[in-house]
C-alpha cells in the first residue's frame, strides 16, 4: 500500500543534520588561530584543492570511516589541538563558535513537528564521534524520539537491520518514511528496505530537504 505523503522522517547526522567537517574546518581553524590548511582535505567541495584521500574513498580503496580517520590524523599531525577530546571530530564540532547543525535541517524538523510528523535519526557513528553526553545536551536532541546509532547497535548501514529497527521505533512501515543520507550506499540500503530515500549532495544540501518536504506534503 502506498500513501500520498510520508508520515515519518529519518535523518542521517554527519553531512545531513550536521554540516560536514569540510564545511566547518575553516571556522575551526579561524577560531583556534590555526594556519589555513592545518585541517587538510575538503572532500568534494568544488571551491577547494583536490583531496587525494577522498578520491581513494571514491575509488573504493578505503572506507568512509578510514577517510575520516585519515582526515583527522593528518590535521593533528599538522598541529590541530585536541583539547582533551579523544579525536579531532569531537574537538572541531564542540569548538565554541562552530555551529554544526544545518539550518535547512532544523527548518524541516520544525515544520515536521508542527505537522505531527514522526522524527528520528539513523546514523552509523554519532555517539562514537561526538559522545552521548554532548549529544543529549544539544537543543535539537529532544526533537528526535527515535535515535538508532550503529556504533551502539553493532550493525551498520547499509545492513537492513538498522533501517528496520528505526521504522519499528517510529511505528511506521518503511514506505511511509523519508530517509536522507549523503552516502549513496546507505541511500541504496534504504531503498532496498522500502524507505523513500533521498541522497543529499553536499554541494547543494537544500535540494534534499526540499525534496523531503514534498514527500512529506509540506511544500
Amino acid at each position: 500500500m502506498h500513501v500520498s505523503h510520508a508520515r515519518g522522517l529519518l535523518l542521517d547526522v554527519g553531512v545531513v543534520l550536521f554540516k560536514s567537517a569540510w564545511e566547518v574546518a575553516d571556522d575551526y581553524e579561524r577560531l583556534r588561530g590555526l594556519p589555513p590548511g592545518t585541517v587538510v582535505g575538503r572532500g568534494p567541495l568544488e571551491w577547494t584543492a583536490p583531496d587525494p584521500t577522498w578520491e581513494r574513498y571514491r575509488a573504493g580503496e578505503i572506507t568512509e570511516r578510514e577517510y575520516w580517520l585519515s582526515f583527522a590524523e593528518t590535521a593533528v599531525a599538522n598541529g590541530a589541538p585536541l583539547d582533551g577530546h579523544p579525536h579531532l571530530m569531537r574537538a572541531m564540532f564542540h569548538q565554541p563558535g562552530v555551529e554544526p547543525v544545518r539550518p535547512e535541517a532544523l527548518a524541516l524538523v520544525e515544520r515536521c513537528k508542527a505537522a505531527g510528523i514522526s522524527l528520528g535519526i539513523l546514523t552509523n557513528e554519532l555517539m562514537d564521534f561526538q559522545g552521548r553526553e554532548w549529544v543529549e545536551s544539544q537543543s535539537w536532541f529532544p526533537d528526535f524520539p527515535v535515535l538508532v546509532d550503529s556504533s551502539e547497535l553493532g550493525i551498520r548501514k547499509p545492513d537492513p537491520r538498522p533501517y528496520e529497527i528505526a521504522c519499528d521505533l517510529l511505528g511506521l512501515p518503511p514506505h511511509e518514511v523519508v530517509f536522507i543520507d549523503d552516502n549513496p550506499a546507505y541511500v541504496d540500503g534504504g531503498v532496498r528496505v522500502g524507505l523513500r530515500s533521498i541522497l543529499l549532495d553536499v554541494l547543494d544540501p537544500a535540494a534534499a530537504f526540499d525534496e523531503a518536504a514534498r514527500e512529506l506534503g509540506l511544500d
